[in-house]
């Protein structure tokens, strides 16, 4: 039986410190050397995910920003994205304008990855685009109006901010044709929610049910810990919540596993492999 393991980043496969340790690092490699199907499904952009995960030895494609871009990790290019209708842009970018709101916009530039901002009035999001610059160099790039980018293989939209500066325009997103929405705390932060902003064609689902069917898995099995693991639930066969999770993902869960801090989708994926569950 060919078994696929997916982990979420942040709060799952990472510790607290936003970090792989050496422990889950040691017990994931040595799986895929002996022939362990793992990969990734994040949230993250390809610049901050590919710099964190470049100790993993991983060997399938990576699945980022919430299953709108998957990524071959060994030929170094994307294999599936899904772009963000330029009309659709402008439409949202009206939205967040009369909220009185700031956005980072992200697309791909001759397949590279760009960050877009008019402004970085925002204090939260001013902090998001310091704190990638200095941990991660992440380039962002300034633009007079975001309209002006629109048409540029747009394929996310990201705002960062107290829940309830979110939480109408959250709520009106769900009449907008062509786009999907995740609404979520930010584990880093108790002060802050994450809106991020996508195609209605791409989801962790989608993207989970792309690789299951290009390499035909008799199963999935998927870890996560926040509301946007949801679609991830759906797609996985047996899912596991760490401890730390959401109470709603671990309502959703088959089981809770240890939290992110104690290595918990390691040590499980760990187990199986002992007790031969991996065949």
């Amino acid at each position: 039986m060919r078994r696929l393991f997916v982990s979420d980043l942040d709060g799952t496969l990472l510790n607290s410190e936003a970090q792989i340790s050496e422990e889950t690092l040691k017990i994931i490699n040595e799986g895929i050397e002996r022939g362990l199907d793992f990969t990734i499904s994040t949230a993250r952009t390809p610049t901050t995910a590919l710099k964190i995960i470049e100790k993993l030895n991983l060997q399938l494609p990576i699945m980022m920003m919430n299953g709108v871009l998957i990524y071959d990790i060994v030929f170094k290019q994307y294999i599936k994205k899904e772009v963000m209708d330029s009309n659709i842009i402008m439409v949202l970018l009206g939205l967040i304008k009369l909220k009185g709101l700031n956005c980072f916009l992200y697309g791909l530039d001759n397949n590279q990855f760009v960050a877009y901002y008019d402004s970085v009035e925002s204090t939260s999001l001013n902090y998001f685009r310091n704190e990638r610059i200095m941990k991660y160099d992440k380039k962002f790039t300034e633009v007079e109006d975001l309209s002006l980018v629109a048409g540029r293989d747009i394929i996310y939209c990201m705002l960062r901010e107290p829940k309830e500066k979110l939480e109408a325009l959250y709520r009106e997103l769900s009449v907008v044709k062509g786009v999907k929405a995740e609404f979520y705390p930010d584990i880093y932060s108790d002060n802050y929610y994450m809106l991020e902003i996508y195609s209605d064609k791409a989801s962790k689902k989608e993207a989970v049910n792309y690789l299951r069917g290009t390499s035909r898995y008799d199963s999935v099995i998927g870890f996560g810990d926040n509301l946007n693991d949801k679609a991830l639930v759906e797609a996985s066969d047996y899912f596991y919540a760490v401890a730390n999770a959401h109470p709603q993902i671990q309502e959703l869960a088959d089981a809770v596993i240890p939290s992110n801090d104690e290595d918990g989708v390691a040590r499980f994926i760990q187990q199986m492999m002992r007790t031969g569950e991996m065949e």
